[in-house]
């Protein structure tokens, strides 16, 4: 019961944090989401560590996967693309100089690993940063927050909680068939299927009763195409789970870490989302198209 409490608890004060990010001003935004993906970075370069002869340039390779964030968050915040490659291609690029001089395991994994940590954890971040944007038309300002890219970062969240308590509540119940063994025991068919009928469901009433659903240029998404979008997110979010679980078993551990009590780590919480990010943002640009 007390692991309940402390799950619960840890799980509502990460939920109010994020919520009100993504309602808050873009500066608000950014810095929240910022710290999150830079804690996904620390504990991914962690596990880096767990391989034999892997001795990623961690340090190195989290500034970097913060200035990927950061490039893409001003770029977005100020309708300047030209930021991106002037504060991230150094960090790109230096990371094969710095291992050019560090005579330190396997410099193939230790480059490797180093830039799997910007392309699974900090490029997806970088999405939301862009998702946030959506329809801001380069008027977003510091304290006037953008709506309209707040509604649809939400709306992502709310299709992975969505699916992820579907998943949960039915696979419990009536969880039977394996959905992926060798990967992640515990998930079923059915689970999948009643988080994916759920967060449908949630797509279309998200739809149809939320209230101020944002537009671009004066075109709102249909109900069955927010359906469509919670669906996806569904599918993807499940996929995204199974990787984190196939990186995990590599890795040879069960949490990513134990930074959030009741949870594991980070990229525990954020494994859905990180692999759906980048989708959720194709998904979005081809309805506005």
């Amino acid at each position: 019961m007390k692991n309940l409490v402390i799950r619960a608890l840890t799980g509502a004060v990460l939920l109010g944090v994020m919520i009100t990010a993504i309602l808050m001003p873009p500066y608000l935004f950014g810095v929240v989401f910022f710290a999150l993906m830079m804690l996904c970075l620390y504990e991914f370069y962690g596990l880096c560590y767990k391989v034999e002869q892997a001795k990623p340039i961690s340090r190195w390779a989290m500034v970097g996967g913060g200035m990927l964030f950061l490039s893409v968050f001003l770029a977005e915040l100020y309708q300047a693309p030209y930021i991106i490659p002037l504060l991230y291609v150094p960090f790109f690029t230096g990371t094969f100089v710095v291992e050019l001089f560090r005579n330190n395991g396997s410099p193939i994994l230790n480059v490797a690993m180093s830039l799997l940590g910007h392309i699974y954890v900090a490029l997806p971040f970088s999405c939301l940063c862009m998702i946030e944007s959506l329809g801001a038309s380069g008027d977003v300002s510091a304290d006037g927050g953008n709506w309209q890219g707040g509604a649809f970062v939400l709306a992502f969240f709310i299709a992975i909680w969505v699916s992820d308590t579907g998943a949960y509540l039915v696979g419990r119940a009536i969880g039977r068939h394996k959905l992926y063994e060798r990967v992640s025991p515990k998930k079923s068919w059915e689970g999948f299927w009643g988080g994916f009928v759920l967060a449908t469901t949630a797509g279309y009433f998200f739809g149809k009763y939320f209230p101020n659903l944002p537009e671009i240029n004066g075109h709102q998404l249909y109900d069955w195409q927010w359906a469509v979008f919670f669906a996806l997110i569904s599918v993807l979010g499940t996929l995204g789970d199974l990787v984190e679980s196939l990186f995990k078993r590599y890795f040879k551990v069960k949490d990513s870490s134990n930074m959030l009590p009741g949870h594991g780590g980070f990229l525990d919480r954020f494994d859905s989302a990180i692999i759906s990010a980048p989708f959720a943002y194709a998904i979005l640009l081809l309805f506005f198209r």
